[in-house]
């Protein structure tokens, strides 16, 4: 037999789910901030890395980029 449920009941309920939800997002945003400072940290070391080739070997990167272009022109059709 089902009890009516009190409000008092109701209200611990929502509170409960309130804060599992609230604690989610805290959680959700604490991992994407910590995402966001590993993706900041990786994209400044290969920049740099990039940096140090290129003028390590400039004419080898200038011979990179020619040959990538030639061939994303061949690949890319003309209308």
């Amino acid at each position: 037999m089902d009890v009516p449920r009190t409000r008092e009941d109701i209200r611990d309920d929502l509170e409960t789910i309130t804060e599992q939800i609230t604690d989610g997002l805290e959680k959700g945003r604490y991992s994407l901030n910590q995402l966001q400072d590993a993706l900041m940290s990786r994209t400044k070391d290969a920049a740099a890395s990039t940096d140090r080739m290129v003028r390590d070997n400039p004419w080898g990167a200038i011979g990179v980029g020619v040959a990538i272009g030639a061939l994303l022109g061949f690949l890319i059709p003309r209308r």
